[in-house]
């Protein structure tokens, strides 16, 4: 088994058809929030191929978030969700983790203990930045 340090992840919520209706419609000084110009906020990522492609809109978070952190950012995405599109219904329950493969934040951070290397103690990870209101 391999613990990875290095791989940032993801806490999102999948597209729906009122949440696209709300981002669409959104002000144009709102699109800052989600157009993935800045790491600060949030970010559209598709998956799957043409004839079953989903879209999920979240936050990159570097690797190894506190878990009292976890509330935060949950609570900091649907913030900015319902600021950007106030009629889109998301419940908590909503957002999900992923990793995000090939997003290496630092030199390899993996520790392995299946090759009986001892695990040391490492520094904690900082966390992404987010914004409050």
């Amino acid at each position: 088994m391999k613990l990875d340090k290095s791989t940032a992840l993801f806490f999102a919520t999948k597209i729906d058809s009122k949440l696209r209706e709300g981002l669409a419609l959104s002000k144009p000084g709102d699109k800052k929030y989600f157009d993935g110009s800045s790491e600060e906020f949030l970010r559209v990522m598709e998956i799957g191929d043409e004839k079953d492609r989903e879209r999920w809109i979240g936050k990159m978070i570097k690797p190894g978030p506190a878990v009292t952190e976890v509330d935060d950012i949950q609570r900091n995405l649907i913030s900015i969700l319902r600021r950007v599109a106030p009629n889109a219904r998301i419940p908590a329950s909503a957002v999900k983790i992923f990793v995000l493969q090939g997003t290496q934040v630092a030199a390899s951070q993996i520790i392995d203990d299946e090759e009986g290397e001892d695990i040391a103690d490492a520094p904690p990870a900082s966390t992404g930045p987010y914004i409050t209101y």
